[in-house]
């Protein structure tokens, strides 16, 4: 199948305008495009070409925004402004009003999330949360082990039992995680 060309797999059947594996893939592969949504993502879905060009430029540059050079801002300007807004645009991701320079994450536009996993500073990930619940499984293990009450009241079928409740209950949360997150 030509990957430019229209595909049968969309991500949302529901709608008219729904788009495509192929097309989500298409618009993925360029990091200013990614760098895109991920503002966006991050700043409410909505910003000012001239603000988001700064601080991709900023990114890509290593510096910080105020220090973004005039040409540095210009390149990235020019880039956003004739190649990657118009075909966000055109595939539904965003909305541009050339006039104001605002743009805004369009309806449907979550479908990438799954694809850009913006982790927030103050969020735990999956691999986070299996080390701290590794991490609880020693202590309580070395407290049964040396006496340390309450754990030397408790038998090592109550504290086995409970090690494989909380761990099939973090299977269970995960997987219905996963799950609600597949596209």
């Amino acid at each position: 199948m030509d990957s430019e060309g229209p595909s049968d797999e969309s991500l949302d059947e529901e709608g008219p305008e729904a788009i495509s594996t192929d097309e989500v893939f298409a618009l993925l592969s360029n990091e200013r495009r990614r760098s895109v949504l991920r503002h966006l993502s991050m700043n409410g879905g909505e910003v000012r070409l001239r603000e988001l060009a700064t601080t991709i430029a900023a990114e890509e540059n290593d510096v910080e925004p105020v220090e973004v050079t005039y040409a540095q801002r210009k390149r990235l300007y020019t880039s956003l402004y004739q190649s990657h807004l118009p075909r966000m645009e055109r595939s539904g991701v965003i909305e541009y009003n050339r006039n104001s320079g605002a743009i805004t994450l369009a309806p449907g536009a979550d479908t990438f999330d799954a694809y850009l996993e913006v982790v927030g500073d103050d969020e735990f990930t999956w691999s986070e949360f299996y080390l701290g619940l590794a991490g609880l499984f020693a202590a309580v293990t070395l407290a049964y082990a040396t006496g340390t009450p309450p754990f030397s009241a408790l038998s090592a079928t109550v504290v086995m039992g409970s090690f494989a409740l909380l761990l099939a209950v973090a299977a269970v949360a995960h997987f219905r995680y996963t799950r609600a997150s597949q596209l």
